[in-house]
C-alpha cells in the first residue's frame, strides 16, 4: 500500500472527557503535588522564620482543601454521568419493552413464524423470517460475516456488547465485551461493527467512549483498543485486499488505520460537523474512502492525499447512513430527510 502513518497527533492535555449524546462535561487534569521546598540564600530570624512558616502552612492547607473539593467534585460528576448512562439505556429498554409488547414478537432467540403487526412482508421476493432478541438495550449495528460462508452475524448495541449469532442454529455462540471482560474488554454503548475482509478472525466495534476496539471474535479476544478520536465513534469499515479500516466520529473526523498494527494512516478532518458513517469505495476505487456528515454532505476522498474528490450535496438533513455495492458500483445515503 501506498499509504504510509502521518504523525499521531498530541493528545488534549484538558483531561478526560466524558460526553452524553446532548452535552459534554470536562474534567480538569489532576492538580499537581503541592509540597515545595523553600532554599533562602541567608539566615532569616527566628520571628521572620515563625511568620512565614505559618504563611506556607496555611497556603498549603488552604490548596489541600482546594484538591479535596475538586476530587469530591469529580468524583460527583462521574457519577452523575454513570447514572445518567444508566438512565439512558433503562428509557431504551422501557421504549424496547413496549415495541415487544404492542408488536408481540417471537420468543427471545428468534423464532420464524408469523410477523408481528406492522411488519408484514408487502412481496413475494421478501418473507419476513424471525426476530432476534438477544440484547438488553437497542441495537445499532448488524454485520454479516460474509467471507467466511458462514450464517453468523454479528450485533453491536448499546448494552456494550458484540454478540455473534448463528442464523442457521439460532443460537448466539459468543459475546464479546460486558460482565465476562472486566478489564480488557470493557466498553462503552457500541454504534457499529464489521467484519474484516483480509481476515476472517477479526472483528471491529465503534463506541461511544471514543475508542474502536478490535476483537479476536474466534478466540474471543481482545486484540487492541484504538483511540485516536476525541469524540464518539459512529461508524467503521474494513478495506477489500489491505489490513486497513476507517472509522468515523462526532469529532469531525475520519480515521484511516492499519489494524493489524494500531496505527493511524490518514486523519480526513475537513468535515464541519459529526461524521456518521466511511465506506471503502471497492477494490475498482482502492484508494477512494466516502463518508456521510451531519452537514447534510457527503464526501468521497482520496486516501493518498487526503483530498476531496467527489462532494455530494442531495438531501435536506442530516446523513446518518452510508453504504457502496461494487457488483453494481452504486453508492447509497441515507438521511434525516
Amino acid at each position: 500500500s501506498s499509504l504510509r502513518p502521518e504523525p499521531r497527533a498530541a493528545r488534549d492535555p484538558g483531561g478526560a472527557r466524558t460526553r452524553t449524546r446532548r452535552g459534554r462535561v470536562r474534567l480538569p487534569a489532576a492538580m499537581k503535588d503541592l509540597n515545595h521546598t523553600v532554599r533562602l540564600s541567608s539566615p532569616v530570624d527566628d520571628g521572620l522564620h515563625r511568620t512565614a512558616t505559618e504563611f506556607l502552612n496555611h497556603t498549603q492547607a488552604a490548596l489541600e482543601k482546594i484538591r479535596g473539593e475538586q476530587h469530591k467534585l469529580q468524583l460527583k460528576v462521574e457519577e452523575l454521568t454513570r447514572e445518567n448512562h444508566n438512565l439512558r439505556c433503562e428509557n431504551q429498554k422501557i421504549r424496547e419493552e413496549m415495541r415487544v409488547l404492542q408488536g408481540r414478537p417471537a420468543a427471545a432467540g428468534g423464532a420464524v413464524g408469523a410477523a408481528p403487526p406492522g411488519m408484514e412482508s408487502t412481496s413475494d421476493r421478501y418473507q419476513f423470517v424471525r426476530q432476534i432478541l438477544i440484547h438488553e438495550a437497542p441495537v445499532h449495528s448488524v454485520s454479516m460475516d460474509v467471507k467466511s460462508g458462514s450464517k453468523r452475524i454479528a450485533t453491536a448495541s448499546w448494552d456494550a456488547t458484540v454478540k455473534l449469532y448463528d442464523l442457521a442454529s439460532a443460537e448466539v455462540t459468543r459475546t464479546l465485551g460486558g460482565p465476562e471482560y472486566p478489564d480488557t474488554g470493557k466498553m462503552g454503548g457500541l454504534y457499529a461493527v464489521a467484519f474484516a475482509k483480509t481476515a476472517p478472525e477479526i472483528l471491529g466495534c465503534a463506541s461511544c467512549d471514543h475508542s474502536v476496539y478490535i476483537w479476536n471474535h474466534q478466540k474471543g479476544s481482545l486484540v487492541s483498543k484504538l483511540s485516536a478520536h476525541t469524540d464518539e465513534v459512529n461508524g467503521i469499515d474494513f478495506h477489500q485486499t489491505q489490513q486497513v479500516m476507517c472509522s468515523a466520529s462526532d469529532d469531525c473526523k475520519v480515521i484511516v488505520w492499519d489494524f493489524q498494527e494500531g496505527m493511524v494512516l490518514r486523519t480526513l478532518d475537513k468535515h464541519p460537523k459529526s461524521v456518521y458513517g466511511c465506506r471503502f469505495l471497492g477494490i475498482e476505487n482502492e484508494y477512494l474512502v466516502a463518508s456521510c456528515c451531519f452537514d447534510r454532505t457527503s464526501r468521497i476522498w482520496d486516501m493518498r492525499d487526503k483530498q476531496i474528490v467527489t462532494k455530494l450535496e442531495m438531501h435536506s438533513d442530516d446523513v446518518i447512513g452510508i453504504d457502496y455495492s461494487s457488483a453494481k458500483r452504486l453508492f447509497a445515503t441515507g438521511s434525516d430527510d
